[in-house]
C-alpha cells in the first residue's frame, strides 16, 4: 500500500487512481470517509470502490430487469437516467444499504406506457414519502366507506370494493390522465399526509399497493401527494384508534 496522489479543496477532491483522475463533490454519500484517508497508507482497489459506485453496484441491479449502472450513474437499457429515484439509489448503496427494491421499482417504472406518468411518479417519490416494497411495488393509502366500498362512485352509480385481497381494476384508457383535474375517474391513491383533508372523520383507512407501471397520474394539488390508477390490491387496514391524524389531523404521539 502507498499513499495516494490527490488534490483537495472546501468542498470536492480528486484521487489518483492507477495514473486515472477520479474526482468527487461533498455530494457524494462517500466524500467524508475518503477525505478522512488521505494521506495515509490505502489499498488502491478499495479506494476505488469508495470513489465509484460501478463494480458494486452493477453486482446488485445486473438481477433486476433491464436497470444496470455506469461510471457513477444508473443506467436503464444502457440510457443513463438522472432523477430523484437514481441518486436515492446511488446515496442508500454507498450507505451499504440493499438498493434491489428501488431497482426492481425503477425495472416496472419504465414499463409504464405513459412519459408522463413516469415523470409525475417521480415528484410522488420525493414528496409522498411512502414505502418501495421489496418486489418494486409502492404502498399507499385510501378512505373508502365503512363498507369498505368506494366514496366515488362508478359511471352506472356503483361503488369498488376494497375488502383486503381485493385487485379492483378499471380500463386503463378510462382514468383521467389529466394532473390538473384532481377529483376525477380512476381508482385514488393518496399519502399519509394528504388522508385528513378528504371526508373529514368519515370512514375506514385502508393500504393499497400499486404497481408503478399501473399509475396513470399524480394529481397537483396537495404537493403531488395523491394520484389515480388503473389497478392496485388492497394489502390492509388502519385501525382508526392509531390513525386519528388521518380522521381529525391529530398527529401521532411519540
Amino acid at each position: 500500500m502507498n499513499a495516494i496522489p490527490y488534490t483537495i479543496s472546501r468542498d470536492a477532491l480528486t484521487v489518483f487512481l492507477q495514473g486515472v483522475p477520479h474526482s468527487m463533490d461533498d455530494s457524494h454519500p462517500n466524500y467524508t470517509q475518503v477525505r478522512d484517508m488521505l494521506g495515509t497508507d490505502l489499498d488502491e482497489d478499495e479506494l476505488i470502490k469508495l470513489v465509484s459506485y460501478r463494480e458494486e453496484l452493477k453486482a446488485i441491479t445486473d438481477n433486476y430487469g433491464d436497470v444496470s449502472v455506469g461510471v457513477d450513474c444508473v443506467l436503464y437499457k444502457g440510457r443513463a437516467v438522472s432523477t430523484y429515484l437514481t441518486q436515492s439509489m446511488l446515496t442508500l448503496m454507498g450507505l451499504g444499504k440493499d438498493i434491489g427494491p428501488w431497482a426492481r421499482f425503477m425495472d416496472k417504472l419504465y414499463l409504464n406506457p405513459s412519459k408522463t406518468a413516469v415523470d409525475e411518479l417521480f415528484l410522488w417519490l420525493e414528496k409522498a414519502n411512502m414505502p418501495i416494497t421489496t418486489n418494486g411495488n409502492f404502498l399507499a393509502y385510501k378512505k373508502v366507506r365503512d363498507d369498505y366500498t368506494s366514496f366515488q362512485l362508478n359511471p352506472d352509480g356503483t361503488s369498488v370494493d376494497n375488502r383486503v385481497g381485493a385487485s379492483p381494476s378499471m380500463p386503463r384508457n378510462e382514468v383521467d390522465d389529466n394532473r390538473d383535474k384532481h377529483c376525477s375517474a380512476g381508482l385514488h391513491f393518496c399519502s399519509w399526509h394528504y388522508l385528513p383533508h378528504y371526508r373529514g372523520g368519515q370512514g375506514k383507512v385502508i393500504i393499497v399497493e400499486v404497481n408503478p407501471a399501473d399509475v396513470v397520474a399524480i394529481t397537483a394539488d396537495y404537493q403531488n401527494s395523491k394520484g389515480r390508477a388503473w389497478t392496485y390490491k388492497v394489502v390492509g387496514e388502519i385501525d382508526q384508534v392509531h390513525t386519528e391524524f388521518a380522521f381529525a389531523g391529530v398527529p401521532l404521539a411519540d
